[in-house]
């Protein structure tokens, strides 16, 4: 994996996180009715700027890197705050890793109350298969050194509203 050694995180910021709902950290901890997640990269057009700067793969691996900056943000925020926020990564956009060759994710917020019955259903419903979706995630938080301070589930469910199968790769910290 290539990085340039001419990418500016003053670039970054303003032709990518800007645009972003998460230039503005506040939305993390707005009440919301259930959970939310909201994208590192919201529109491909601003994968550009990435991919002209390195191959596909590192652009995966690069923005789990910032998912799990901005995660640990995030908890100590919360920890400071004491807001009761729950706080994953998600990946939920594979169609894109086929289209884009990029793996976009997410950050995931519940509120802790209710994400404790959350994240018991989601372990019970977890098959405990080895997808190709949940080993591509552990991989990229491999790539970051991150893969065993996680535990990973999966969630597969067809939505007949979109007559598709929804599969969703949860990444939470081992310290909730």
């Amino acid at each position: 994996m290539e990085y340039s050694l001419k990418m500016k995180f003053t670039d970054l910021y303003r032709k990518v996180i800007s645009k972003e709902p998460y230039n503005d950290v506040g939305v993390f901890f707005e009440s919301y009715e259930s959970f939310e997640e909201i994208p590192l990269i919201s529109r491909y057009s601003r994968l550009k700027h990435l991919k002209d700067e390195m191959s596909s793969s590192g652009v995966s691996d690069f923005l789990t890197g910032l998912a799990l900056f901005l995660l640990n943000t995030l908890r100590l925020l919360e920890a400071s705050r004491g807001k009761g926020v729950f706080f994953a990564v998600t990946f939920t956009d594979f169609e894109g890793l086929e289209e884009q060759g990029v793996l976009i994710p997410n950050i995931f917020i519940y509120t802790k109350p209710a994400s404790v019955s959350f994240l018991k259903k989601v372990r019970e419903n977890d098959r405990g298969l080895v997808s190709q979706e949940m080993t591509k995630v552990k991989e990229l938080f491999s790539n970051c050194g991150a893969g065993t301070a996680f535990d990973f589930y999966e969630s597969r469910f067809y939505d007949a509203a979109c007559a598709e199968e929804i599969v969703r790769v949860f990444a939470v910290p081992k310290t909730f």
